[in-house]
This record gives structure tokens, sequence and C-alpha cells, in this order.
């Protein structure tokens, strides 16, 4: 069974050209914006079930088109299908300095970002937030003026946060990154995994948090 696709421009009007290929098993999700010049934040695992191209090209995404992947982090489940990427299109694969050294042996040419850079997209500029905890080079992305952040494995709906306990993680980390990300105005919320949130994710980024100070 092949990974659902689903068209977010008819969830909410702050969406429109991006789509989201939901991951299978233990498999990131994989945002695609827009498609004659797309950019992806993050690849999936790249597996038999999460093989990306047949996803791609049923959106109308063409080899040629693919101008860039933004990785949230290293984490197999999330980089993997930059591969698969590789195999066909050149685009430019971005990542947090921090967790470039994990896979710089295997993609050649990465651009590593730090806190405040940006990432030009066809639809809007996506602002880098460092947020560790869930590995050091974590990273958020922040489109300002419509309220959307990409969250990675940082924060999800309803309370959720990301593991802090693997290789470069950090529960102090982890917490401060939560805070910063209270003070921002989001309305979106497109997590590394699970459903989006598409009104009023500043309070699930809040409840998040909360539930981090209080559970060490």
């Amino acid at each position: 069974m092949m990974p659902k696709i689903l068209d977010l421009s008819g969830k909410s009007s702050r969406l429109e050209g991006v789509h989201l290929i939901v991951g299978e098993g233990l498999c990131s999700n994989v945002y695609v914006l827009d498609v004659d010049e797309a950019v992806l934040v993050d690849a999936g695992v790249g597996n038999r079930l999460n093989p990306l191209w047949p996803q791609l090209e049923k959106i109308g995404v063409e080899a040629e088109g693919v101008r860039g992947v933004v990785l949230t982090h290293a984490h197999h489940d999330h980089v993997g299908g930059v591969f698969r990427l590789l195999e066909r299109a050149a685009p430019r694969v971005y990542i947090h300095r921090l967790d470039a050294r994990h896979i710089a042996t295997y993609v050649e040419g990465l651009i590593e970002v730090e806190e405040g850079d940006v990432v030009e997209t066809s639809l809007w500029p996506l602002r880098v937030l460092w947020t560790p905890g869930h590995t050091g080079g974590s990273i958020c992305l922040y489109a300002e003026e419509e309220g959307i952040l990409f969250s990675g494995d940082t924060v999800f709906p309803w309370g959720y946060y990301g593991r802090y306990d693997g290789e470069t993680g950090g529960y102090e980390e982890m917490v401060e990154s939560l805070g910063r990300l209270t003070e921002l105005e989001v309305e979106v919320l497109l997590p590394g995994h699970g459903s989006p949130v598409y009104e009023e994710a500043h309070r699930h980024i809040a409840m998040a948090y909360e539930n981090a100070r209080s559970n060490p």
C-alpha cells in the first residue's frame, strides 16, 4: 500500500501549494512546497513502503523541478529518502551544521544552515530556528508571515514533544527549545510525524512546553 498524499490547500488557505506525503511505519512526513519548483521538508526513510518518487510523480513533481530538500535533523527516518532523490534529481540539501557530519560522507555538497538563516522557496521564505533537544542539530522552519511552523521531531500536536535521550539530544535543550517556540505566532503546525494542526497551533506548542517542564 502506497503512503497517502494530502493536498493541504484544502485544509487551510495558508497552505496553498503544499502537499503532505504521510510516512508509513517508521518514516517521517514529507512536505512538498510547490510542484514546478519543489522544495521538500524532510525526505522520509526511502524504503520499499516509502519510495518517494512515485508519490512525487503523482503530485506532478518532475526530477528537474526538485530544487531543494531541507532536513530537520539527521535521523534515518527523515534523511533516507534523500538518496532516492539524488538518483534522479540534483536538489540543494540543507541541514544544520551539527547534524551535517552524520550524512556528509554520503551526500556531497551539503549546505549547512544556522539559526536565522533563510531558505527561499517559491511560496514563502523559511527561517531556520535551531531547536536542539531531539538531536544537537535539530531545526524547525518558520514561515513567519503565514504563521506556519515545520516542527520536525521537536514538537507535536496535543502537547507532545520529541525524545531527547538519543546520542546528541538533551532534556534541558528540549525544554529551552520548546520555550522559544512558545514565543512565536504559530497558527499551523506541520510536524515530522502525525497529523498537522491547522488552527491555533500555538496552544499545542504551549502544552508541549508545560508538559516538558513538568516531566523531566
